[in-house]
């Protein structure tokens, strides 16, 4: 590629974090931070997330007053190392575009509209850029929870790093629960059941549960099993004698998760993130979360991540405009051979799942 030279937005480039930080509220939501908080950023690039840390405590022993006190054995520990990834996109503003940009610049219109435009070319990128980072760390945040290993393959990650074999997140072979029948077989399958059941098993464990999470097509085929719907119509008959409702409209999100706190179970939440995938410049709309696995999770703090700081933030090139995001670089430059204006972000960045021996999955379609 081309020297960086300065951006052709000049002046207005040289504010890009005023930018970044005043367009907050456009910026797309993101799904990890409700169960992953940041580690402090490091310079280095390697981390070491320790797996396995929570554990069942016993109880202290009663022992005579005059007795040595017990000695306890403390848990094993299992650590995973490596090396953190970059996640990386950026994106071309071509001769095309601005020879656009120069003709709305040349219009008879007020300078401040012209001024609006010029930080819509700026934003609009930035935006984009930002919002692509975030959107590939839930990616591997989901992928993760819901499957127990990270995959990165030629789909999901088609012009970056594709593993030989998924990273393996070490949840207990214990910890893998199968329904007694599938729930696409909605006549026969026992899906509030096979619920009780895995929260007996991570109850008998010491785990506590506080949330089921779903894939929207699972819980879709979840609400339609019989034992739900039977169960439900009893569960709301009870309260309302009389009847006159109907069996269908029972089978809520809200009701379901009234008769699971009733009955002292976690409630479901439902995971319902598409994320596009550009392979050759076309999209495909990708769900990262397991359509097959209920995840039993113990509550909002499930990990870590990890991240380092970026190169260029440690040796910043004098031509390029930069800016901060959520431990994500933004930079900004231009370039005459070949001409363009690049906007790029750029964040080191990898989920660490530390309560994965926590954390139970029960595997309802098969």
């Amino acid at each position: 590629m081309a020297d960086k030279l300065k951006s052709i937005f000049g002046a207005y480039a040289d504010q890009l974090q005023l930018v970044v930080d005043r367009g907050q509220d456009r910026f797309a939501p993101t799904w990890y931070q409700n169960y992953f908080t940041f580690a402090p950023p490091q310079v280095g690039l390697t981390y070491t997330s320790v797996i396995g840390a929570s554990r069942i405590e016993a109880a202290a022993s009663v022992v005579s007053r005059d007795s040595d006190t017990p000695l306890r054995a403390r848990g094993q520990l299992s650590k995973m190392s490596g090396e953190i990834p970059a996640i990386k996109e950026m994106f071309k503003m071509t001769e095309s575009d601005y020879r656009d940009y120069l003709v709305m610049q040349s219009m008879p219109v007020p300078d401040t509209t012209k001024r609006d435009q010029m930080l819509d070319f700026i934003f609009n990128d930035t935006l984009k850029v930002r919002n692509s980072v975030f959107k590939r760390l839930d990616y591997l945040v989901q992928q993760g929870l819901s499957t127990g290993q990270i995959d990165l393959n030629v789909t999901n990650n088609p012009d970056g790093i594709v593993l030989t074999e998924p990273l393996d997140l070490l949840m207990p072979a214990s910890n893998k629960k199968q329904a007694a029948v599938s729930w696409d077989v909605p006549a026969t399958a026992t899906p509030l059941t096979d619920i009780e059941n895995t929260i007996k098993a991570a109850t008998d464990a010491g785990r506590s549960i506080a949330k089921i999470l779903m894939e929207n097509g699972l819980w879709l085929k979840f609400k339609k099993c019989k034992e739900v719907i039977d169960t439900m119509q009893a569960f709301y008959y009870a309260a309302k004698p009389g009847g006159g409702f109907n069996p269908v409209a029972i089978t809520t999100l809200d009701n379901i998760n009234n008769f699971l706190t009733a009955n002292r179970l976690p409630v479901i939440e439902i995971v319902d993130n598409v994320i596009g995938i550009e392979t050759d410049g076309v999209i495909s709309n990708q769900r990262p979360f397991s359509a097959i696995n209920a995840v039993f999770v113990p509550g909002n703090q499930l990990g870590t991540i990890k991240n380092a700081i970026a190169i260029e933030q440690l040796r910043p090139v004098a031509s390029v405009s930069y800016a901060t995001s959520n431990g994500a670089l933004i930079s900004k430059w231009s370039a005459n051979e070949p001409f363009g204006e690049w906007t790029k972000a750029e964040g080191n960045m990898f989920p660490s799942f530390d309560a994965i021996d926590s954390i139970y999955h029960l595997k309802a379609i098969f």
